[in-house]
């Protein structure tokens, strides 16, 4: 536990000099000896701390010459946060948390901008859980449920919270699977909250929007509590 925290500690102090561009695209990162030092760790961590920021693309080692900073795009650090979540395992409650403070705001933003074409879009996805529900078919009922989701966070015309919302769920989706498998029984109270929601944002009432996101992740949170669902 301690080495796997001092490694996730190398990789935010190296991934935050990137982004505040101490390290530039293109320059090239000191030897390891004298990162090492700087940073007073081992060889050892800190070339495992490498490892992992390689696989995150914010750096690439070149053989024969050193290891470089690659360019970093928003998007980018919003992949390097996945990947530091799925790395520390971070539990289901605190991503619902961050889920449950991050898609309201997107609900009620998706209500204010919303054009027809993105209510329509909601509106279909919204039948079809309802169609696939009536089916059994609890498969296509959850690809329904996640692009339910994507298009109120498209319709919310904010870029960066419909980035880190999709992280959030896309880590999550697993875990909210064998929830439902497990509880059948709440995809129906599923729907009655996303008839709600789509109401409210059909409506342009950002408040009720708001309210309803809230109320729906709250249910989920509290009935994922009271299961015993494994992450594994």
């Amino acid at each position: 536990m301690e080495r796997t925290s001092l490694i996730d500690n190398i990789v935010l102090e190296i991934r935050d000099k990137i982004v505040a561009g101490k390290f530039k695209e293109g320059d090239m990162l000191p030897s390891q000896d004298e990162l090492a030092r700087d940073l007073g760790v081992s060889r050892a961590s800190l070339r495992e701390a490498l490892n992992r920021l390689a696989l995150m693309g914010l750096i690439e080692a070149k053989h024969g010459s050193g290891t470089f900073v690659k360019m970093t795009t928003p998007a980018d650090v919003m992949n390097s946060l996945a990947s530091l979540l799925v790395m520390d395992k971070a539990s289901a409650a605190e991503l619902l948390q961050a889920r449950f403070h991050i898609e309201p705001v997107v609900a009620a933003l998706a209500a204010e901008h919303a054009g027809k074409e993105d209510i329509d879009r909601i509106r279909l996805q919204l039948e079809g859980m309802a169609s696939e529900f009536d089916r059994g078919n609890l498969e296509n009922f959850i690809s329904r449920d996640v692009l339910f989701h994507i298009y109120i966070s498209k319709a919310s015309k904010n870029r960066v919270l419909a980035k880190v919302l999709g992280i959030i769920r896309e880590i999550l989706h697993q875990f909210i699977v064998k929830y439902f498998e497990k509880e059948p029984s709440s995809v129906s109270t599923a729907i009655a909250y996303h008839r709600e929601i789509y109401k409210a944002i059909e409506q342009h009432d950002p408040g009720a929007a708001r309210k309803h996101m809230e109320d729906h992740i709250a249910s989920l949170v509290k009935r994922l509590m009271e299961n015993d669902i494994s992450w594994e």
